[in-house]
């Protein structure tokens, strides 16, 4: 697979952004959708009510908590190997290919309680839902979230928030 690199630290931001956005904006839409038909009691899920549903409406969320554990397991690993990379643009790129792994991941997870959501109108998988997208606020990329995952010294910190010496 082709290493990503960047000019400059405004393009890896903007990049990270639109991957996050996306993995979070995407299944948020047939989600929502799903919420107001089921407040307007038009929905009633294609299960019925019964053993299955309790089922499909704890493991769903399991299931998705499961997906995302693993991206970050999988993120954590790529942030070591990017501090321990050579140079600000490299230590971004290793980060980049991780996170953005984990982004596509919640993504899955999201789309995996959407389809759970359509199968039973379940309130738990709201709820987890709700939690999914708090945990996901926290983790929002920001300079000062990569800053602080990177372990960026302050050469690093100071081209990043302050913009000297765009290029990389």
């Amino acid at each position: 697979m082709k290493k990503v690199t960047f000019k400059t630290p405004e393009e890896f931001h903007n990049k990270l952004s639109l991957i996050f956005n996306t993995s979070i904006a995407l299944p948020l839409l047939p989600f929502v959708w799903l919420f107001l038909e089921i407040k307007n009691r038009e929905f009633k899920g294609i299960i019925d009510d019964g053993i299955s549903t309790t089922l499909i409406s704890y493991g769903v969320p399991l299931i998705s908590g499961l997906i995302v554990l693993r991206g970050f397991k999988l993120v954590e690993r790529q942030k070591n190997r990017a501090e321990e990379s050579e140079g600000l643009g490299a230590k971004l790129s290793t980060y980049y290919e991780g996170i953005n792994k984990w982004y596509i991941l919640v993504g899955v997870a999201s789309a995996v309680m959407a389809f759970g959501l359509w199968l039973t109108t379940s309130g738990v998988i709201i709820i987890a839902y709700v939690i999914l997208l708090f945990t996901m606020s926290l983790y929002r990329p920001t300079p000062r979230r990569y800053i602080k995952d990177l372990g960026l010294n302050t050469e690093h910190k100071d081209i990043i928030l302050n913009k000297k010496g765009h290029e990389l």
